[in-house]
């Protein structure tokens, strides 16, 4: 147990509470009040017994020197999350935080962190990526027993809507493939029909297809990092996959690998013949086409969007959808996409309308034969 020392400082007293830590070593601290040193002694006793306790001097390691040094320890990042990451801890962490000792930031402070974030005028989906980046600093710090707790508690976030999605029709698909220049009709025309992200189609080689078999395997992607373009594995295990494509693309492609040869074997090669760079892309080929055609807004990704519409306007089980996106489980596909699978319930009611009448048509047939014999 702990004890109360009353001392003499100067002209006044202070009352120092005097403990052993768990490991033995004593510690000390004054207050000028009495009633405030047994309040620090009970909470630190009440800790030790909740094995909560933390050494009071790793809390003021400073919020700055901490987040910096855990951000630098994250393995496995795709190099675009890196530079995302980085830049919201310079831009929006550090700016507030840099000085501010882990022990004392408080849920207060992050509760006006976040008003101050609204009121520059971050997206709620930019105020998340940051928040997360925060929590993820200070889960490590309550982990290595640098502080008893979180202060991210009880924390009022905006909402984080889901950017539009905008669902183009099968014609809609093939009016714009047409209208845009024609080295890049097959890449909208495979992007609608397979479902494939800009960057695993820019990094797409010719020895991913078999035509003959109509598949096309998905090995890399194409990204962009501080105007730098980069070859690197797909986002997750998942993304490293096989997808069947429909006859009519199978022409398609062939006829533009024979038209469009690129360096490297790439399937959809710039202008130049090198990797597509998605910034002159869009700004040189998708948005006029888009213009003279379904208008915008529409994104490249909506093509995505668009090919899940397809097949689940086709009756596609969501797990063959699933599969075909690159995503791990079926719930990120209900998640997304769940609000398109209500207008199948009555097609469902419908078909099985038909088969009750099948059953029907089939006992008729069966007693007008027993009725022949």
């Amino acid at each position: 147990m702990g004890h109360i020392q009353r001392r003499q400082s100067g002209r006044r007293s202070v009352y120092q509470a005097r403990y052993r830590d768990p490991s033995g070593r004593e510690h000390a601290r004054n207050f000028t009040r009495r009633s405030d040193a047994d309040r620090h002694l009970a909470t630190v006793e009440a800790d030790k017994v909740r094995g909560q306790w933390t050494d009071p001097r790793l809390a003021r390691i400073t919020l700055g020197d901490w987040i910096t040094e855990v951000d630098a320890s994250r393995r496995h990042r795709r190099p675009t999350t890196e530079v995302r990451d980085e830049s919201l801890i310079r831009n929006l962490i550090l700016p507030t935080f840099a000085d501010c000792q882990l022990g004392a930031v408080r849920p207060i402070d992050i509760d006006t962190w976040i008003g101050d974030l609204v009121g520059r005028g971050y997206s709620p989906a930019t105020i998340h990526k940051a928040y997360q980046l925060l929590g993820r600093a200070f889960s490590k710090a309550v982990s290595g027993d640098l502080i008893p707790r979180t202060p991210l508690r009880d924390i009022d976030l905006p909402r984080a809507d889901r950017p539009t999605m905008r669902f183009l029709a099968a014609e809609e698909i093939r009016t714009l493939a047409d209208a845009i220049a024609p080295a890049y009709r097959a890449l909208v025309l495979t992007a609608g029909f397979t479902g494939l992200r800009f960057g695993e189609l820019a990094a797409l080689r010719k020895d991913n297809l078999n035509l003959l078999r109509r598949t096309l395997r998905v090995e890399q992607t194409l990204t962009e990092v501080r105007g730098a373009l980069a070859f690197g594995p797909p986002k997750t295990e998942a993304a490293r996959r096989s997808v069947t494509i429909p006859e009519f693309l199978v022409r398609e492609l062939a006829a533009h690998i024979a038209q469009h040869p690129g360096q490297d074997d790439l399937v959809f090669p710039s202008a130049e013949g090198g990797p597509i760079r998605r910034t002159n892309f869009t700004r040189r080929d998708w948005l006029p086409a888009v213009r003279a055609t379904v208008g915008e807004p529409c994104r490249f990704h909506d093509l995505r969007h668009s090919h899940v519409a397809l097949l689940i306007k086709g009756g596609q089980h969501p797990k063959v959808i699933a599969s075909r996106l690159g995503h791990i489980s079926v719930r990120t596909v209900l998640d997304v996409y769940g609000h398109l699978f209500e207008g199948l319930d009555e097609a469902a009611a419908t078909a099985l309308n038909g088969i009750w009448e099948g059953t029907a048509d089939s006992t008729r047939t069966s007693q007008a034969a027993d009725s022949v014999a």
